[in-house]
C-alpha cells in the first residue's frame, strides 16, 4: 500500500502532514514514532529547502505489512540530511530533530541535491508482531538498472533517476533559465512521455526503447 500527498511549503501545512499520515497509520503500533519522524522530514524540507520558498514538498506512506516507509521529496538544499554525526552537546534545532528521525527509524537517508532531494526513513515491526507481509517490495527491481541507462543515454539535457524510496522515476533538466522542474512518473515509460512532449525530438537520432507501461 502506498499513498502520496503534495503540501504547499509553508509551515501550517505541518499539521496536515501529521493528520496524514496518523489517519493511514491508525492501527499501526508504532503510529506516534512514525508521524513523529514524518513531521520532523516535512519541517525540514519547509525550513532547510527551496521548498519552503513558495515552493511545495511531498510525502509518500508506504505500508507493506511489517515495514512503513516515510519518504519526503522537496525542491532541493545545497546541504544534505544525515551528512555528519553532529557534537550531542553543540546540537541545532535541525540536528535534534534529524537525530531523533535516525534513533527511532530502523535506517533512514537521502538522494538527491539543491535541485530536489528525497529524504526518507524506514521502520520495520518485530516478528512478534504478527502482521503479514505485503507484496509491495520497498527494493528496485532488476530492470530498474537498464531503463536508468536507456533514461540516460535518450535524455541527455536531463538529469534522470530511480528514487528507491519513493518508487518513483524523476527527471529535472541539466540547465534552465527559470527555476527548475522536477517531474516524477511512475515508471521508466511514462517518464519517457513526458519528456517526449517537453522537448523537440531529433528525428535523425535512433533513441533506445523504452518500456511504455
Amino acid at each position: 500500500m502506498r499513498w502520496r500527498k503534495v503540501f504547499p511549503g509553508q509551515e501550517d501545512q505541518i499539521r496536515q502532514v501529521r493528520r496524514f499520515v496518523a489517519e493511514l497509520l491508525a492501527d499501526h503500533p508504532d503510529c506516534d514514532d512514525i508521524v513523529l519522524c514524518a513531521v520532523e522530514l516535512a519541517t525540514n524540507a519547509i525550513r532547510h529547502t527551496a521548498s519552503g520558498r513558495d515552493g511545495f514538498f511531498a510525502t509518500e506512506v508506504s505500508w507493506t505489512g511489517k515495514a512503513v516507509c516515510i519518504a519526503v521529496a522537496d525542491s532541493g538544499a545545497p546541504t544534505a540530511p544525515f551528512s555528519r554525526q553532529p557534537d550531542p552537546d553543540e546540537l541545532t534545532e535541525t540536528e535534534r530533530g534529524l537525530v531523533a528521525v535516525a534513533q527511532l527509524s530502523a535506517r533512514c537517508g537521502a538522494e538527491g541535491d539543491y535541485r530536489g532531494r528525497v529524504v526518507w526513513a524506514e521502520f520495520r515491526l518485530t516478528p512478534e508482531s504478527g502482521l503479514f507481509e505485503a507484496g509491495l517490495p520497498l527494493s528496485p527491481q532488476p530492470a530498474t538498472t537498464a531503463d536508468a541507462a536507456a533514461l540516460a543515454s535518450r535524455y541527455a539535457a536531463w538529469h534522470t533517476w530511480f528514487g528507491y524510496w519513493t518508487r518513483q522515476w524523476w527527471a529535472l533538466p541539466r540547465q534552465s533559465s527559470g527555476p527548475a522542474v522536477l517531474i516524477g512518473e511512475p515508471t521508466a515509460g511514462a517518464l519517457a512521455r513526458r519528456l517526449d512532449a517537453l522537448q523537440d525530438s531529433d528525428p535523425h537520432v535512433r533513441a533506445p526503447v523504452l518500456p511504455r507501461s
